[in-house]
């Protein structure tokens, strides 16, 4: 930790002595960004020296220098799931690669905007994009579409782990797609930071397909990578895969120390997802060790920041739809600049003016009492839907008879058209009402992934619905 602060510490002063004296070269600056961006474990620091970095190569010349830094610094944004501040910048990002005509920058602009997307759960749109900059790497060549090419493989791997019902197996031949572009890069401390990545997802997908011997492999080539890189952060995440494949193969005593390796890591530099699912395994092995106090410990913390990672994913979304507005505003604010007119006789426009400030009074005053009522009803209905959201998250019966209060018409339709459900499948139909995802459902009531599905197909079946119908859709236009 003492290495650490005065690593740390001779960065801080080497930027502050280049910013002051202008000494360094654009070359010089772009290796310590790099540090920054995939070696420095706080990220927090990392994001401040990037944003020095980045002012130092502000200027005429160094305009692949400044758009490498940009793109790093959305690197940190994602992996601190700064999902809001990540779609804002990745929009600068793009129209300056697009001003300087960096295609592959434009792409990569793209990508990190389809993360954040995935991680928002807009996720047919983030695939549509990471297909669209697929196509785009046509235009690139050497190490540029092979680290492209690679990433946007990678990116569609756990894109698609997302969605309901994901195929381990598809998902491993992306990842494994995206570990033959990497082995193609040519320059060697980039091919090892794609390679510590590639081979840390091929050993976490190969433990899903039950392929455990290839799992081991994998993370500890991860591992052995991130450990002669000195990257921290990814030593662990090769640590928290380690420990989920002896969770898997119920070698519960290993599944503890490399879990408790990976542990310290991640609360120290901030990855929320990759710190919630170290929680959730550690809860699951000490389930299984019927440790039951430890289980609980970590089950209530994985819970704890899964619930302020939805918040924060909600804000996010509801940024980027307020930017969009304001982005359409801009384009008709000449309109409110058209007040003027031409005087006419005195009296005549004292006495029309007189007439329309008493009618845009008394207008006024309806519209503010009627604004006011629909405020009051809008929070109604918000409040109510987050009660119901939050007693379907802690599995409360009480849930059941909110629903039906809260949407009436819904349940009343539900049960007279379909008199045979249980109350067990109205509540079901009420989670998929609310487009509770296969994942959320399993885990809010305490149940297999594969056991949702079981219960999805025979709901098909009761209702006739087709297999190609999305049952979440369905129930939403019902």
């Amino acid at each position: 930790m003492l290495l650490k602060k005065i690593q740390l510490l001779f960065l801080t002063v080497f930027v502050f002595v280049s910013f002051l004296g202008q000494k360094y070269s654009p070359k010089q600056i772009d290796s310590l960004g790099k540090i920054a961006a995939f070696n420095m474990a706080d990220k927090r620091k990392a994001l401040k020296l990037l944003f020095t970095y980045l002012d130092l190569v502000d200027k005429p010349g160094s305009e692949k220098e400044k758009v490498t830094m940009m793109y790093r610094i959305t690197v940190v944004y994602s992996e601190l799931g700064e999902n809001e501040k990540l779609i804002e910048y990745s929009f600068k990002l793009e129209d300056y690669a697009k001003k300087i005509n960096d295609p592959s920058f434009e792409i990569l602009a793209v990508r990190m905007r389809a993360t954040s997307y995935k991680k928002l759960g807009i996720l047919y749109k983030a695939e549509s994009m990471l297909n669209v900059a697929l196509e785009r790497t046509s235009e690139l060549k050497g190490d540029e579409l092979f680290s492209t090419r690679g990433a946007l493989f990678s990116d569609l791997g756990l894109l698609k782990d997302k969605m309901d019902s994901p195929n381990y197996n598809v998902i491993l031949a992306y990842h494994r797609k995206a570990l033959g572009w990497f082995r193609k890069i040519k320059n060697k401390e980039n091919r090892e930071v794609s390679l510590t990545t590639a081979y840390s997802n091929m050993g976490l997908y190969s433990s899903k397909v039950n392929q455990y011997d290839s799992a081991l492999y994998y993370s500890h080539k991860a591992l052995e990578l991130s450990i002669l890189r000195k990257d921290t952060a990814r030593q662990g995440f090769a640590f928290g895969n380690i420990g989920y494949v002896y969770y898997n193969i119920n070698n519960q005593d290993s599944a503890i120390f490399y879990l408790h390796k990976a542990l310290p890591i991640m609360e120290s530099i901030e990855r929320p997802y990759q710190l919630k699912d170290v929680y959730n395994v550690l809860a699951l092995v000490y389930e299984k060790e019927k440790d039951y106090k430890n289980s609980l410990y970590y089950r209530n913390k994985y819970k704890k920041l899964d619930d302020s990672l939805y918040d924060s994913e909600k804000r996010a979304v509801n940024k980027e739809s307020i930017q969009a507005n304001e982005r359409n505003k801009q384009q008709v604010n000449w309109f409110y600049f058209i007040l003027g007119g031409v005087l006419v006789v005195l009296l005549i426009i004292i006495y029309f003016a007189t007439r329309y400030f008493r009618g845009y009074q008394k207008e006024r005053k309806e519209k503010q009492q009627k604004d006011v009522v629909i405020s009051d009803l809008e929070d109604k209905v918000n409040d109510a839907f987050e009660e119901v959201i939050q007693l379907a998250k802690s599995d409360d019966p009480a849930f059941l008879p909110r629903f039906k209060e809260v949407y009436p018409d819904f349940y009343k339709k539900l049960s007279e058209t379909y008199p045979f459900l249980t109350s067990g499948q109205l509540k079901f139909c009420a989670l998929l009402r609310l487009n509770f995802s296969t994942k959320e459902i399993a885990h809010y009531n305490h149940l297999t992934i594969r056991g949702i599905e079981i219960k999805k197909n025979r709901l098909r079946k009761q209702l006739d619905i087709s297999s190609f119908e999305d049952l979440n859709n369905w129930m939403m236009k019902f």
